[in-house]
């Protein structure tokens, strides 16, 4: 039950964090075409924190809440621990998991490479670090 809390927390960390890079990228990115099929010109762009932050929450949460199931019914917490994890292959399927996305963000968005990079390792260090230890504890 503690992996399921700590995947919740996580996601709702992760949801945080979405909603700061979502909403820097809706107030920098207005003049684009694809921006201003969905949006209106006259909303602002830090109006949009309130929608993306209840979209990122329900999702991430509810990707937490999964994540969480995973690491209590896959037993990956007998699995051997490194660097302060107490598994070191769910890391490591969590920093896979992380890394999928970044090849068509960069392509796509190369001028925000350091946004995809960071919200990666962020991904990877809630769910691959912080989640089993709060769930250890």
């Amino acid at each position: 039950m503690n992996a399921v809390l700590g995947g919740f927390m996580a996601g709702y960390c992760m949801a945080i964090l979405s909603t700061f890079a979502l909403t820097f990228l809706a107030t920098r990115a207005r003049a684009d075409s694809f921006v201003q099929k969905f949006f209106a010109a006259e909303v602002p762009g830090a109006l949009l924190a309130v929608p993306i932050f209840i979209g990122a929450q329900l999702g991430w949460t509810m990707l937490g809440l999964i994540f969480g199931s995973v690491y209590e019914v896959g037993g990956f917490d007998a699995k051997p621990g490194a660097l302060g994890a107490p598994s070191y292959v769910f890391v490591m399927l969590m920093g896979g998991i992380a890394w999928l996305p970044l090849p068509p963000l960069v392509i796509f968005g190369r001028q925000y490479w350091w946004l995809w990079l960071s919200m990666s390792a962020a991904f990877t260090g809630l769910f691959g670090w912080l989640m089993p230890v709060v769930a250890e504890r």
